[in-house]
């Protein structure tokens, strides 16, 4: 059943009774507010301005047609992040993933009956056939962060979401404090393509959490292109920025906090 089904949505709606709407980065009850008061200038210190392109020059982006992510991982978006992969609360994610509509396409939110939900952006489905979010590090956590962020993408967009259209090959390998060429080592052929024909010649929109130096998108990137996919662009609700380009012998420290709660 879909998400978005009106019966799922009646059923979230009585859920609310109970267990009001929280901010997903403080965890404030926000219920029918659409904003947090609390984190509002710190998201928007975070934010990243004027554009959410990455710089090819300061992330490793290869096979990907581009990336973007509209927020620093730092702060509470960060303690946001971790929360939703560590805490067992995915609706979090989902929070984001409007937050990905409104910011990276200028989409409208509202809220009804306590829940956040994404208006139509029909424009934005131009450059996309398919949203496929990274596939999950493991079968612990019960429940995938990037793709439930790409719910409400494919909803605003209206573009098909294919959540098992790539899947890991082997289980993640811890990545903190490795440098680049290690990281990329770490995720070469790390993904395939489940199902060829759902993603041959289709320009996808890749979505994940986190960008830290790149190379997962990119491998991603890599095993989509291989199975016939026309482009790949990756879009993520935060990024690692580094005040200068990674090299391969410097380690890489930002998500040792990932690295101690990591499924493997």
């Amino acid at each position: 059943m879909d998400y978005y089904d009106p019966r799922r949505r009646a059923l979230r709606a009585v859920r609310q009774l109970l267990y009001p709407r929280e901010c997903p980065f403080c965890g404030r009850v926000l219920g029918d507010v659409r904003d947090c008061p609390d984190c509002a200038e710190q998201l928007e210190a975070l934010r990243r301005k004027p554009g959410i392109r990455l710089d090819p020059a300061q992330h490793y982006i290869s096979n990907l047609a581009g990336a973007a992510a509209p927020y620093r991982y730092s702060g509470c978006v960060r303690r946001g992040i971790l929360n939703t992969k560590y805490q067992g609360k995915p609706w979090r994610a989902v929070e984001m993933g409007n937050r990905l509509v409104q910011l990276a396409f200028g989409g409208e939110l509202t809220v009804q009956y306590g829940e956040l939900l994404p208006q139509p952006v029909p424009w934005a489905a131009i450059g996309y056939d398919l949203i496929v979010p990274v596939p999950a590090s493991g079968k612990k956590r019960g429940y995938n962060v990037p793709e439930l962020m790409a719910l409400p993408l494919a909803k605003a967009m209206e573009v098909p979401l294919a959540p098992q259209a790539l899947e890991r090959t082997r289980a993640k390998r811890h990545q903190a404090g490795l440098p680049l060429e290690q990281r990329m080592a770490n995720v070469a052929g790390a993904f395939r393509a489940a199902q060829p024909q759902q993603v041959e010649g289709k320009r996808i929109l890749l979505v994940d959490d986190v960008i830290t130096t790149g190379t997962t998108a990119a491998a991603c990137a890599q095993a989509l292109l291989h199975a016939g996919a026309d482009s790949v662009f990756a879009l993520a609700f935060a990024t690692v920025e580094f005040g200068a380009p990674p090299d391969d012998t410097t380690p890489i420290c930002e998500d040792d906090e990932e690295d101690v709660y990591s499924d493997f």
